[in-house]
């Protein structure tokens, strides 16, 4: 999509970006995706010096950014990631499951600047520091993040799950985990044509119960709703339509029982599930990546508009750091091929050669052999695979890590 297409589609007012100015919108996108974690005036010089290529280039102010991305919508950025994510869908033979490609649907709670527009979008309990909700369709076998929410806290992670449905395609199993399992949301996977797998509570209704109590390892069941899940159906036209359950032993002689769509037993034996069920933890590292890695609560900005703009930026960039490092992991098989364990890159160092160069990448006329040399660098930084390894975790009740405006780190 071009500079002037772009700006007409996300812009806001009909003279938006149409001045000359020292941070046009194609300069401010870059610095928006290039994963701002230091003080505001610091990033926007270095950034400056990358596209001038020189040191202490002329100064760009933190005001004239802040008038810059007032007229640039935060889903401009979600809407040039969808962009990628359907591209790479297209051309590349990323990794799938049977066929599906695996979404993991998760929320995750972040911190929010304590300001008066923010606490009032958001709002705020007590004296606590304001929250939001994030929820996310994240591609586990490949790393890509296909939709992402931000919402206050009073917004479910059920609504948000059941609104991210039109995101998704007729190939796509959806996986939730049992904070999530309602009959409306079953019902309307069917009538959106969309297969999922989820882990109930053994109390979730008398029928799942009664499995639960049975020695079976693999059951097709009609749920009947209750009066309250009767109304919801009912409220949306949602039909009730026969599922699948499946009980499948943990190492430690517990149990856990999955509920699905997919019905024919012989595709899909139930000992593929275990399997299946535990992919879904790859949206726990998702979530590691944006708010460690990328540092998603370090927001440049004390305005909700700006904390979007953050936040869809990063998303962005996380998503393009994924399609290099995918690319890279074809380069790392070659090299460690001999070696006992296979490797696989680390996201961690993918991430971090990504800070500047994504500037470069993305202007007119990128360095020769640039792309070569951050896939090369990507591909030389790995970590070993040991499957089937597990630990207990380690929950520690400490203060929440914070980003203060004041006091954010320089070079």
């Amino acid at each position: 999509m071009s500079s002037p297409e772009f700006a007409q589609r996300h812009r806001v007012g009909e003279r938006a970006f149409t001045r000359e100015r020292k941070l046009p919108l194609p300069q401010l996108v870059r610095f928006l995706l290039n994963l701002r974690k230091g003080a505001t005036q610091d990033e926007l010089d270095r950034f400056f010096e990358i596209v001038g290529e020189e040191p202490l280039a002329e100064r760009v102010s933190k005001s004239a950014l802040t008038q810059a991305r007032a007229k640039l919508r935060a889903e401009a950025f979600a809407e040039l990631s969808r962009i990628v994510v359907d591209e790479v869908m297209r051309t590349l033979p990323l990794r799938r499951w049977r066929g599906f490609r695996l979404l993991a649907v998760d929320g995750s709670m972040f911190l929010l600047p304590k300001v008066p527009g923010i606490v009032a979008a958001f709002e705020q309990i007590g004296e606590v520091t304001p929250q939001g909700r994030f929820s996310r369709l994240y591609d586990v076998l490949n790393g890509l993040i296909v939709a992402a929410d931000i919402e206050p806290l009073r917004v479910g992670e059920r609504i948000l799950a059941g609104e991210s449905l039109p995101a998704t395609r007729a190939d796509d199993l959806l996986l939730y985990d049992r904070g999530y399992p309602a009959l409306w949301l079953f019902a309307a996977h069917a009538v959106e044509q969309r297969h999922f797998c989820a882990r109930l509570p053994r109390t979730f209704c008398a029928e799942v119960a009664a499995f639960a109590a049975s020695t079976a390892r693999s059951a097709l069941i009609t749920l009947t709703p209750g009066e309250e899940a009767r109304h919801q159906c009912q409220a949306f036209g949602l039909p009730t339509e026969a599922l699948r359950l499946i009980r499948v032993p943990l190492k430690g002689g517990e149990e856990e029982i999955l509920i699905t769509s997919l019905l024919d037993e012989e595709t899909f034996p139930a000992p593929l599930f275990k399997r299946l069920y535990h992919l879904r933890w790859g949206i726990e590292e998702g979530y590691k990546r944006e708010k460690c890695f990328a540092e998603v609560e370090n927001f440049s900005g004390r305005t909700v508009h700006a904390l979007k703009q953050d936040v869809l930026a990063k998303v962005l960039t996380l998503n393009l750091t994924a399609l290099l490092a995918w690319l890279a992991q074809w380069m790392t098989r070659r090299l460690y091929q001999g070696r006992r364990h296979r490797y696989q890159v680390n996201f961690a160092n993918a991430v971090s050669k990504m800070k500047d160069n994504v500037v470069r990448l993305l202007g007119l006329s990128p360095p020769p052999g640039l792309l070569e040399r951050l896939l090369c660098a990507m591909a030389c930084e790995v970590e070993a695979i040991r499957p089937d390894r597990s630990f207990p975790r380690d929950i520690k009740s400490s203060r929440p890590k914070r980003f203060q405006p004041n006091y954010k780190r320089c070079r």
